[in-house]
Order: C-alpha cells, then structure tokens, then sequence
C-alpha cells in the first residue's frame, strides 16, 4: 500500500493561509488526500504580515464573490471549531477629497450595488463622530461599507489548518520543496527537504517563491513581490479602540483600528520589487532597504496629515514590511498552467490574499478535484499577459506600478 504521505491526491506547496484555505476546501469536498507542505511555519511568512481588511467594495466585479466566500468561511470554521475568530465588523469608508476621485468613488458604488454590496452615502460633515481623529475638511464624497471588517490573518489561517485536519488534511512544516518532478509534460510530484512525494496534482500556493518552482517547468508567473509595509501607532485617546477601516487614495493611504492605537499603510509613488530569485529562506531576513520605512513614511506623510492632523505628533510602536506579489493588472493568478498538465497555480494576491483567501481556497479547491469552479476565474488566468519573463525589470516595473496605483484597500 503506497503512503498516503508521501503518495497524496493532491499537494499544495505553501503553508500560508492561501494553501492552508486550499487544504480546508479540498478536504471538505472528499475527493481524496491532501498534503501541505511549508518550508517553515505554518503562516509565518507574508500572511502573518498583512493587515487584513476585508473589503468588499471592488473595481473588479471577479473579487467580489470571492470575499464573500472569505466572510462565509469565517461563520462555518467559528461554527466547526466552536472557536470565535473576533471578527472586527467595523464597516469601511471610502472617501474622495478629488473630482477625479469622487467619479471614481461613484463608479464604485455604482459597480458593487449591483453585485448586492451593501453601501450607502453619508455627509462628509458626520464623518467625525464615526472616525474622532479624521479632518474631513476636504473631503467631498464618503462611501460607507457597514459589513466589512478586519480580522487577525494568522488565527484565521491557523483556523483554516484546524479544520483541515480535522476532515483529514496533512500539514507539514519545515519541508522545503527544491523540485518539482515532472514527466512527459506533466507534474508527478515535487521533490523536497525530506524526499519525494508523488501526486497527480501539484498547486503553487507559495506566494513570491512560486516563480522560481513555476520557471522549473517553463512556466513564467506575471507576478513579482513588491513592497507593502504599514505603521502601527502607539495608543492615543484620540483613537477608539473600534472604528471603521479608512481608504484614502487622494493619500495613497488606508488605516484601520489597532489596540487603541491606529494601522495605516502608505504606498509609495515608485513601489519597490525584488527578484524572486533573491529572496530569503526566511522573511525576517528580507531587505529592502536600510532605511525601515523612514522614506517611504516622509514621502506620503504630507498626503496623509492633510486628513489626520495629529500624525507629527503620534508615536511610532511598530514598522512591517513584507513582499506582496502584484500582477500588471492587479488580478490575481488562478487555474491551470498551460502547457503542464497536473499543476495549478494560486498565487498574485495583489495586497488582498487575505479578504480573498476563502474564494480562492475554494475555486483552486475545485479545480483540483476536477469539478468547475463556483466563481469565474477568467480574469485570472494565468496565461493572460502571454509569455512573460517575471525576472525581468522592465516587467517587475509593471508590477510596482500596479501597486503604486492602487485605490482600494
């Protein structure tokens, strides 16, 4: 008898939460074994950096459905586990302080209502007694979200690892995937740290190191880890412990409640990459510059005052940085790769894995077990952008701008 170790249906390289949401869909749905296999902790790298809002208001009609499925996930595992995840159902605004943006913020609302999206308008005068610190001075439209939220991404992903092996998933750490095997234009299975293990099917959900495998079979991802980083403040009375998300893009910028202090991520004008070949076993290890933050925060800063005034005044407790792997479009990279049957990718998240995780999970999920999604994937497909070399600079410089120019949160 072969070992359903080592021999699965089914192996999803990578441990964060978009492998851990994979294992969890796929294990619900009985079609066979699933083994994860994470060079390190279970979680530890990119996921345990985000910071988390789950937004629902899109540009793109395709993520929609796939935060919704995010927010379904998070009642079913609360109800498996019979564990509370501390959803923070805060609700989110959108604000414009610019024509421009305020017909963009328009397009928004107009987009998301008909694709059920609960919004509604409110008075740029009242915005105070939601958000104390906010100077809405300037603002001219204000978009309200009631049912969005921010959760803690490394519980929901350690929620989504408890049910999957509950329903029978293996989750392996500290095996680093070298290899994948492939035979006759087709995956076999993937070689590793500990040995081999063989399956029919392979998924890349292993954020920036998933071009390096991917290139092994010929394949080039139109992903490139860039830059996200956010600050977290010190506490202050001027910042409740619970209000709304805030998404600012007159100042590139977005804050949500931490602690009774305040998040808030800035995105700068020139975003930065790194060759995915160059990143590090571990995350911590990760440079991308010797400055920690300070050029970047003096660079939007200004933007950012305009509509929080105490911003000189607040102390700084703590500075993340983390890679974010971005797509020219800002769509993520999801379904079969040409050319190599068995192997699926899962990867791009674009700065939003987290508010996707359960769509994705379940889409990639299905797929695997050779059934047809429940969402429409076309627009992530990953042959979309052509044959394209992700350690090119003039192609990691597409991939910056999609994030420098990024509105939502």
């Amino acid at each position: 008898m072969s070992d359903p170790v080592a021999s699965p249906d089914l192996i999803v390289v990578g441990g964060g939460i978009l492998g851990l949401s994979i294992a969890y869909h796929y294990s619900r749905l009985g079609r066979g074994r699933v083994v994860v296999l994470e060079r390190q902790m279970l979680a530890g790298a990119a996921t345990s950096r985000a910071a988390a809002l789950l937004t629902q208001a899109r540009s793109q009609p395709a993520l929609i459905p796939l935060v919704r499925q995010t927010y379904r996930d998070i009642a079913d595992l609360e109800q498996m586990l019979d564990d509370p995840l501390d959803l923070h159902r805060v609700g989110s605004l959108h604000l414009a302080a610019s024509a421009d943006r305020a017909r963009e913020l328009k397009e928004l609302a107009d987009l998301n209502e008909r694709h059920g999206v609960r919004m509604r308008w409110l008075d740029p005068r009242d915005l105070p007694l939601l958000v104390p610190w906010l100077n809405a001075e300037s603002v001219q439209a204000a978009l309200f979200t009631p049912d969005d939220g921010y959760i803690d991404p490394y519980r929901l992903a350690q929620a989504y690892a408890r049910a999957a092996r509950q329903q029978g998933a293996i989750l392996t750490q500290n095996v680093a995937v070298q290899h994948l095997l492939l035979e006759s234009g087709r995956v076999t299975g993937v070689r590793t740290t500990q040995g081999d293990y063989h399956a029919p099917r392979v998924v890349l959900a292993a954020g920036a190191w998933s071009a390096v495998l991917a290139r092994q079979a010929g394949f080039g991802i139109p992903s490139t880890p860039v830059r996200s980083q956010y600050w977290i403040t010190a506490p202050h009375p001027r910042f409740p412990r619970q209000h709304p998300l805030v998404i600012l893009p007159d100042a590139r910028a977005y804050t949500r409640p931490e602690v009774g202090g305040l998040l808030f991520g800035l995105r700068e004008a020139r975003s930065v990459s790194v060759d995915p070949r160059d990143l590090p076993d571990d995350l911590a290890n990760l440079s991308f510059g010797d400055d920690q933050g300070w050029a970047s925060l003096g660079e939007g800063a200004g933007l950012l005052e305009r509509f929080l005034p105490a911003l000189p005044e607040l102390a700084i407790q703590s500075y993340i940085t983390g890679p974010s792997t971005y797509t020219p479009d800002g769509l993520f990279v999801l379904g079969a790769t040409p050319g190599v049957a068995g192997l699926l990718l899962a990867t791009g998240c674009c700065g939003a894995g987290i508010a996707a995780s359960g769509g994705i999970g379940r889409a990639v999920a299905t797929l695997a077990a050779d059934k047809e999604p429940p969402f429409d994937l076309g627009a992530f497909r990953p042959d979309r952008f052509g044959v394209v070399d992700p350690f090119d600079p003039d192609f990691r410089r597409r991939c910056e701008q999609a994030r420098s120019g990024k509105r939502s949160g």
